[in-house]
């Protein structure tokens, strides 16, 4: 009787267990309020619904479903979560809080560190040098985590006037060489010991490292200005000033050395490119070309629009013929002029003059370039220049209202040898080019509309792609042209729009995150050689911007380290002065796509607010990316600036030129990057 018992009671307790670990298993758990009531709660579903939240903006719904979490259970990855939420919204009491309860349970490095910065922006400055102290005297994982240890050090040594300790830390921070707020910070150690060169010096560097990094212009003229460098100081004064207009400080000194130095201002004229002269040269070299068997179809890419005269040669002798009538022969190098002038066309060649009123065609008699003289690049941009271009092909002149519109007959693989080496380095390995001449030869094919009302095409400016004809071609690249000839991207038949940035930062983004509607190959894929599980919670995302995770988007042969993984710190200064939003608050992402990319930004100041949700890289800066984390900073208990934590450079949409050049050299052969890219596409030999 006793043994049926025991065996009875076994299979109960047996029974209890499986359910148990079946709850368990389905995530679905029993907890017991203060009122005894049986409540169920699904683990997983909680977590899903607040990091949800999160990416939508909704920052307060997603505090309440961690917290309502923690109710039932300790969940470390509830309070992680929790307190990146917190500190995301300057709420460092708050998150310091829930990162002491974790490290109670946990000895993370990364959560001390986390705790040090939370106490430094709530100006506690001890509790964080003891915490920072305890990470430097341990075994640190992480070069991230030695970089910020090192630098937080180095800040609380400055704000304590300890400036040879302060130079010691920032000094192992720089052991990241591409950290470009820790030269920065050492710049500022030394401006506050008074040696003003070497601050300079490491000013210069943080901008060598970021050229956009904000408020280093205005530490360098002060620089200048302690150093009684007034000249120099004028040139960052400009800067500064152009940076931040509402700076009195700036504007009060440009004003006070107008005055005592007016020939520090008086500046050579800049021009534009369209403003300048260059003579015609009496004689030209021709490039040496030779033709391709199967070239593919005819393009008609914009050179020229709406010029009043147009200067060109033959690497030939050539005809010009309009409609189907020769006008004009003439030999290899013979210098022609078309003229508009009082709304009437000539072609002009020595002393003959021929009036046009058609399109005309400049056709060689043999394999050869054409050359036009004075092609104005960079438009509108004082970096913009003037220079000769030769071409394959035929040049076609076009009669319009506002002057004379040359565009470039010339077949795709000819076109694509001028394109490629703009777009990839002709130095990469050879199956990277090939991926990228199959990418453009799509692209082409998919915007041949672009400018149809100009007469043309494409154009042959970054607008479409820089082309720049024979002068940009190398063998390397050629041969990957000439090894793809044909080849095309498809989607649902039709060529696709085979878009491509710089890095992706590890994750390239969904179309429809980025630019508002959703194209079906244009999904996000990961570049990482592990990769991460995106969208990823809060804590992680912060974690994955702030780390530097091994991928394809890293290879330092390809790439900088700064351009997978950067960071900006924006003043509230600076923000209010670009932004025209006074006593900053909050700086907000209000939607963030599945791979972390900010979609929307809400600045709120004290009596207004705005969203901003286009241009973000441009009005926050100039970030290199949509995809970074905020995160608020305090400075004597005030908000003094925010700093961003952000991956990769441009938009993160479609093949990510640093991964493909990675991938090709690790072995991969292109239509196998172009598949992992470019999501259910076909490659079609079009010819």
């Amino acid at each position: 009787m006793l043994k049926r018992i025991i065996k009875e009671q076994k299979v109960a307790i047996l029974a209890v267990v499986i359910i148990l670990l079946s709850f368990i298993s389905s995530g679905i758990f029993a907890y017991y309020n203060h009122n005894n009531q049986n409540v169920d709660y699904n683990k997983d579903q909680l977590l899903s619904e607040a990091n949800v939240l999160y990416y939508e903006g909704k920052y307060e719904a997603s505090i309440n479903k961690y917290r309502k979490l923690l109710v039932y259970e300790n969940s470390k990855v509830a309070r992680k979560n929790l307190a990146s939420v917190y500190e995301s919204l300057g709420k460092y009491k708050a998150a310091a809080k829930e990162y002491e309860q974790l490290l109670k349970d946990e000895n993370s490095s990364q959560l001390r560190l986390d705790l040090a910065i939370a106490y430094y922006n709530l100006d506690q400055l001890n509790k964080s040098e003891r915490e920072l102290k305890i990470l430097r005297d341990s075994e640190l994982e992480g070069d991230y985590i030695i970089r910020d240890v090192n630098y937080y050090l180095s800040l609380i040594a400055n704000k304590s006037s300890n400036y040879e300790q302060a130079e010691e830390y920032i000094r192992l921070a720089l052991a990241d060489n591409n950290f470009a707020l820790g030269y920065y910070q050492l710049g500022e150690v030394k401006y506050n010991q008074g040696v003003y060169k070497e601050a300079i010096d490491y000013y210069l560097k943080a901008l060598k490292v970021d050229g956009s990094l904000k408020g280093v212009n205005r530490k360098i003229a002060l620089a200048y200005l302690e150093l009684d460098q007034s000249k120099a100081a004028v040139v960052y004064l400009k800067r500064a000033n152009k940076e931040n207009k509402e700076d009195r400080v700036i504007a009060n000194k440009l004003a006070e050395l107008k005055l005592s130095h007016p020939e520090y201002f008086e500046d050579k004229e800049l021009t534009l490119p369209e403003e300048r002269k260059r003579e015609i040269p009496d004689s030209v070299t021709f490039e040496e070309v030779e033709a391709i068997k199967d070239p593919g179809r005819e393009l008609r890419i914009g050179i020229l629009d709406n010029e009043a005269e147009v200067y060109f040669r033959v690497g030939s002798d050539f005809k010009v013929k309009e409609e189907d009538k020769v006008i004009l022969e003439a030999k290899k190098s013979d210098l022609l002029k078309a003229v508009f002038e009082e709304g009437r066309y000539y072609l002009e060649i020595g002393e003959k003059k021929i009036e046009f009123s058609n399109t005309i065609q400049v056709i060689p008699n043999n394999y050869a370039p054409v050359l036009v003289h004075n092609i104005i690049y960079g438009r509108g941009y004082y970096w913009g220049g003037i220079e000769d271009r030769q071409y394959r092909g035929s040049l076609e002149l076009i009669p319009r209202k506002q002057g004379i519109t040359v565009v470039n007959l010339v077949h795709m693989e000819e076109y694509l040898m001028g394109v490629i080496p703009s777009e990839m380095s002709p130095s990469w390995p050879i199956e990277s080019l090939k991926v990228q001449a199959v990418a453009a030869r799509s692209y082409t094919l998919a915007n041949l509309n672009k400018h149809s009302d100009d007469g043309y095409d494409l154009c042959s400016d970054v607008h479409c792609a820089a082309y720049r004809g024979i002068a940009r071609e190398y063998p390397r690249s050629n041969q990957a042209v000439l090894d793809t000839a044909g080849e095309v991207m498809s989607y649902n038949g039709n060529p696709i729009n085979a878009v491509y940035s710089a890095n992706s930062g590890g994750h390239t983004e969904n179309s429809e995150d980025v630019w508002k509607f959703k194209v079906g190959y244009l999904r996000g894929v990961s570049t990482e050689i592990k990769d991460s599980k995106f969208p990823l919670s809060p804590a992680d995302l912060k974690e994955w911007l702030r780390d530097t995770p091994a991928s394809y988007s890293n290879n330092l042969d390809f790439t900088k380290a700064s351009y997978y993984r950067w960071q900006r710190n924006l003043s509230i200064e600076y923000l209010e002065s670009s932004l025209g939003i006074k006593n900053i608050k909050e700086v907000l992402p209000t939607q963030r796509g599945e791979s972390g990319s900010v979609r929307s930004l809400l600045v709120i100041g004290e009596n207004e607010e705005k969203e901003f949700t286009y241009n973000l890289r441009s009005k926050f800066g100039g970030l290199r990316s949509n995809r970074f984390w905020i995160q608020p900073q305090y400075e004597n208990g005030r908000l003094s600036s925010f700093l961003f934590y952000g991956s990769g450079w441009g938009h993160s949409v479609g093949m990510d030129q640093v991964a493909v050049a990675a991938m090709a050299d690790m072995g991969s052969k292109y239509k196998d990057i172009l598949n992992h890219f470019y999501t259910d596409i076909k490659i079609e030999d079009r010819y």
